[in-house]
């Protein structure tokens, strides 16, 4: 694999901020000709630095709950972990699903319109492979947020500034069949021409501009970004739990992980645990030593916390194809 240079980093940076901005406008920014960034983004992807571009989508604008699941596996085979992963991949609401080392072996995410929904699944994943599960933990997202990481692309100061933000507040946005098809289509691909998704949708393009824009509008559209692959770009990726002996200290917390660029999100739920975070970081031995100053910013606050490294991502889907 070619070795990035700053250029590459900066155009990773501003696709991450935008992904549907235009190649003319992307060469302004970091001083390249749109032929020269077509060419260097195309390798990004090739190199699979680049795994997407999508649509970020607020489902809970769209009615759905979301769930998630992590279990330690017992007496199963690789044959039959194999078969537990299948499961879940197949599934057409999960959200996500890894495999990884530490607190959990196995990850997933779904998506559901309704606890019901969710319980038929989760009874019938007990039938299937309840005596393969030595512990299952799981818990109901209600909000996730990250920030403008610039530190992780290109030197310049890290922005505290929110890149996104998604709540679950029990608003909902009516959508229709058409509308739901745009972002099925801009979450797999947020490049896509418009002209494009009018000849697979049979629409005109203004009609298509015009929906997009008010999909926007309506905040289900949040922004457009990528899926980067960090361990290509150095990063070591974990899910760290933390659990607070004194909850008050919650969003002083929550403050002073905004001012570290290695924090990539964090999540509230309910259930699990009290704070949950997405970390890259450049190796074990900076992961431990960025946990440990977290805890001395906080000793009296954080009784202790867990973590998961992803090994391998098995599945993600923005959206269930509905």
């Amino acid at each position: 694999m070619q070795e990035l240079d700053s250029k590459d980093h900066k155009i990773l940076y501003y696709l991450f901020l935008n992904s549907r901005e235009s190649l003319s406008t992307i060469g302004k920014k970091v001083g390249l000709p749109k032929t020269v960034v077509k060419y260097r983004i195309d390798r990004l992807v090739n190199e699979k630095i680049i795994e997407n571009f999508n649509a970020m989508i607020d489902v809970f604008k769209l009615g759905y709950n979301v769930y998630r699941l992590n279990f330690v596996f017992q007496y199963a085979s690789p044959e039959k972990e194999k078969e537990i992963i299948h499961y879940f991949v197949n599934y057409k609401n999960t959200w996500s699903a890894a495999s990884a080392k530490g607190r959990f072996d196995f990850t997933a995410t779904i998506l559901v319109k309704n606890p019901g929904e969710f319980y038929t699944f989760y009874e019938e994943t007990l039938k299937r492979f309840r005596y393969y599960l030595k512990e299952i933990d799981f818990s109901q997202l209600y909000e996730k947020f990250g920030y403008k990481y610039s530190t992780l692309f290109i030197d310049s100061k890290h922005s505290q500034e929110k890149a996104y933000e998604y709540r679950f507040t029990g608003k909902t946005v009516e959508i229709d069949n058409i509308d739901y098809k745009i972002l099925c289509m801009l979450a797999k691909n947020s490049r896509v021409p418009s002209i494009e998704i009018a000849k697979k949708i049979k629409m005109t393009s203004t009609t298509i501009i015009n929906r997009i824009k008010k999909l926007i509008k309506d905040g289900i559209i949040q922004r457009y970004s990528i899926s980067i692959d960090s361990i290509k770009l150095g990063y070591k990726p974990f899910n760290v739990n933390l659990s607070l002996r004194n909850y008050d200290k919650k969003n002083n917390i929550i403050n002073y992980l905004s001012s570290i660029p290695f924090i990539w999100e964090m999540h509230k739920a309910i259930g699990g645990y009290d704070l949950e975070l997405s970390v890259f970081t450049l190796n074990f031995e900076h992961f431990h030593k960025l946990m440990e100053d977290i805890r001395n910013n906080f000793p009296d606050d954080i009784t202790n916390y867990d973590y998961l490294y992803v090994t391998k991502i098995h599945k993600t889907n923005l959206l269930p194809e509905e």
